[in-house]
């Protein structure tokens, strides 16, 4: 199954920029080795915004909380540092299909 990833990272105002970017660099590097091992299937930083959006393949939602535990900023103790909003994808070309009965066709 798919999932969409919307991940907003916040940075506190008593941290440095260099501790920020530093902990965000490291978890750079787990999301680059997800999206070689194929469960990141695509990933994006949102320009200008502390943000990062991605495809992520799991085989069931039970996947979801290890995986994030997994990460860097969990493991580092920064995991207030950002907020994960997963949202379960389906397939549009079903839908439309489902679409003929619901319209009555």
């Amino acid at each position: 199954m798919e999932l969409l990833l919307h991940a907003r990272l916040h940075k506190p105002e008593r941290m440095s920029n260099q501790e920020f970017f530093s902990a965000w660099k490291q978890e750079s590097v787990a999301v680059l080795a997800g999206v070689k091992a194929g469960v990141i299937k695509s990933v994006w930083k949102v320009p200008g915004r502390y943000e990062v959006i991605a495809i992520v393949e799991v085989a069931s939602v039970e996947q979801i909380d290890p995986l994030t535990h997994s990460l860097p900023l969990f493991k580092l103790g920064y995991d207030y540092l950002c907020d994960f909003e997963w949202t379960l994808l389906g397939s549009y070309e079903e839908w439309a299909q489902r679409l003929d009965g619901l319209a009555g066709e």
